[in-house]
């Protein structure tokens, strides 16, 4: 899956921060791919100083936007951004960068990159939005023309002129996981088959999934339950990796408790209290679901398995 994400900056005047992308020459907000160990704030951050000049701070996460492309699925993340300096300037990725009214947008837009800020611009809760956009015929039919035409002649442009060949966007694995309390307040925890290890449900997404199918899912194999997703609280990147985890509260709406190929037995710890033999990490998410913050969590852990 490729991660991407971008920032809404709006000015005093409630003008909108646009860039002209050099590539297919259409106006979108900055942003672009996250690098391996990198959270999404950070990617905001800098591909906005990249690509406009300026220096922003994400306040709030708007929304997360999966769109089915093949062979690689996209997840965006679209930030409100607070405007704290810099000079605006274009680069080479954006021979144009300046603020528009909302009113008058200049065009064109892609509809999708305009359904995607129609919605920021308007968002108002603490959770973001989560939406799956689907992949029309027209972007079918823009992906060929842009696929077989105007990258390879943008490519041999390049190599012409003696310039490198733009950096591939890199492939990142995905996962989400549910943290499920009962009326004691005590999170529901897993003891694994492989190992002598509990951890929270979940696991990896397959066949380029979104993370909140991913974590349905998963809780559903790993437990027999069936869960709706009541927040997104945490996401997390591992450290020098591509891997991005979600984690998502939920509660159990169906099903019953079963052991099987995944879990070898269920428990229920109260934060804080879990044993010497559960994963750290997720006794860290569990901590950050727990916690009085009302928007999501953006935290860098290690991927390995430690015990103490």
């Amino acid at each position: 899956m490729r991660m991407t994400a971008s920032s809404i900056v709006t000015n005093q005047a409630g003008e909108l921060l646009l860039i002209k992308r050099h590539d297919i020459r259409t106006f979108d907000v900055p942003g672009g791919g996250l690098e391996p160990g990198e959270l999404p704030t950070e990617a905001a951050v800098r591909e906005t100083l990249e690509e406009t000049g300026l220096h922003v701070r994400p306040s709030q996460l708007l929304g997360v936007y999966h769109w089915p492309n093949e062979p690689n699925a996209y997840l965006s993340f679209y930030f409100g951004c607070e405007l704290l300096g810099g000079d605006i300037r274009p680069s080479e990725e954006t021979p144009a960068v300046a603020f528009f009214p909302v009113t008058a947008l200049p065009r064109p837009i892609l509809p999708m990159h305009r359904q995607r800020i129609h919605h920021s611009l308007n968002h108002h809760n603490q959770q973001p939005l989560m939406l799956a956009q689907p992949m029309t015929l027209m972007h079918k039919a823009g992906k060929k023309v842009l696929g077989r035409i105007l990258f390879p002649l943008q490519r041999w442009q390049r190599r012409r002129s003696g310039q490198p060949p733009w950096p591939e966007a890199p492939t990142w694995r995905m996962g989400a996981f549910t943290i499920i309390r009962n009326a004691a307040g005590a999170a529901l925890w897993v003891k694994r088959t492989d190992m002598d290890m509990w951890n929270l449900p979940g696991g990896g997404a397959e066949n380029e999934e979104p993370p909140w199918q991913t974590a349905v899912r998963e809780t559903l194999e790993e437990t027999g339950c069936q869960v709706a997703l009541c927040g997104l609280t945490s996401i997390n990147s591992y450290t020098n990796e591509a891997n991005l985890t979600f984690n998502y509260t939920a509660k159990i709406i169906g099903g019953q408790l079963t052991t099987g190929l995944e879990a070898a037995d269920f428990a229920w710890f109260m934060p804080g209290e879990e044993p010497a033999n559960s994963l750290p990490q997720h006794r860290e998410r569990v901590a950050d679901a727990c916690s009085p913050n009302e928007g999501v969590i953006f935290r860098k852990q290690d991927g390995r398995i430690q015990f103490p």
